[in-house]
């Protein structure tokens, strides 16, 4: 589930509430994809189409459907790990403001 969208430029980012997926870098330009997942590494996939990304972006489990629309995709992934603890403090504070709305 998508915490945060922020879009610009032609550019999407998102945060999610998820074990999975933490968070998501699309260019729609470019059709590259970066996923942020939750152990630290990231993945560069290349050539998603918007439509596929849009149907991962909206699926109920970004875990899944990372399997369903974006891995048959080329990727490369990252050799240096991401601070996840910088996106888990996010979704903390996102969450915080969801219940007092």
């Amino acid at each position: 589930m998508i915490l945060n969208t922020f879009e610009q430029d032609g550019k999407i980012e998102n945060i999610y509430d998820s074990t999975n997926v933490m968070a998501t870098k699309y260019d729609i330009n470019k059709r590259k994809l970066a996923v942020i997942f939750g152990s630290g590494h990231q993945y560069l996939y290349h050539d998603v189409t918007l439509e596929d990304y849009r149907k991962f972006e909206a699926d109920e489990s970004q875990g899944k459907a990372i399997h369903k629309y974006i891995k048959k995709y080329k990727y490369d992934k990252s050799n240096e790990p991401v601070d996840i603890e910088i996106i888990k403090e996010q979704v903390v504070k996102l969450k915080e403001n969801k219940k007092e709305e």
